[in-house]
């Protein structure tokens, strides 16, 4: 695209930065960039708040590539910024949520009380944050608990965690600052170039 605007991954990463500020006043985000030999890419990172795909929602605009697993390919996304074509400098933006030990357990319970398990949770995360160690614990653990196996309720609590919410997004002046403009058209589920 003739007259592109080429944003670098930090100066990406500080759109993204504002975006997450506007879209979820009082949520604190680590925004980092990282720069490596074939592209670049923003990691997201942050406790409880919203669900990481109403973040993932906010950053993806950021996004100035797409990868097509069936096919192995990386192609390009077009956007616009301020009205004007632009090309954002990371290519993917990653998003790591974490947890702390008292909204999880209150998601674990959740999920307990609405399956009828009867199982304990046990939430391990030294005190603060969950990690990967949800345990089904108990007098049922270890064996069928209403046709559930431990692991089983282990992935329906994580899964239920990854979309519970705090927050509501907000009207984020940065992100109304940008568009998508279509992709390049080659991957798999590509949409092409849109009419600007």
């Amino acid at each position: 695209m003739s007259n592109t605007q080429y944003l670098s991954c930090s100066e990406t990463a500080k759109l993204v930065r504002a975006a997450l500020k506007e879209s979820f006043p009082g949520i604190k985000f680590s925004v980092k960039s990282s720069n490596y030999a074939g592209g670049a890419s923003i990691n997201v990172s942050y406790t409880d708040g919203p669900s990481a795909s109403q973040v993932k929602a906010v950053v993806s605009m950021f996004e100035g590539s797409y990868f097509d697993g069936m096919t192995d390919y990386k192609g390009n996304n077009y956007s616009s910024l301020d009205g004007q074509p632009v090309s954002f400098g990371a290519d993917f933006i990653f998003v790591n949520r974490r947890f702390t030990a008292p909204i999880l357990t209150g998601v674990a319970v959740d999920v307990c009380n609405r399956f009828g398990f009867d199982n304990e949770i046990l939430i391990d995360g030294g005190g603060q944050y969950f990690g990967a160690s949800i345990k089904a614990v108990g007098p049922n653990a270890g064996s069928a608990s209403r046709g559930y196996e431990a692991r089983d309720i282990e992935r329906i609590i994580r899964e239920a965690a990854s979309e519970y919410s705090v927050v509501n997004a907000a009207q984020s002046a940065t992100l109304a600052r940008v568009a998508f403009l279509g992709d390049d058209g080659y991957g798999y589920g590509a949409v092409g170039m849109l009419a600007a």
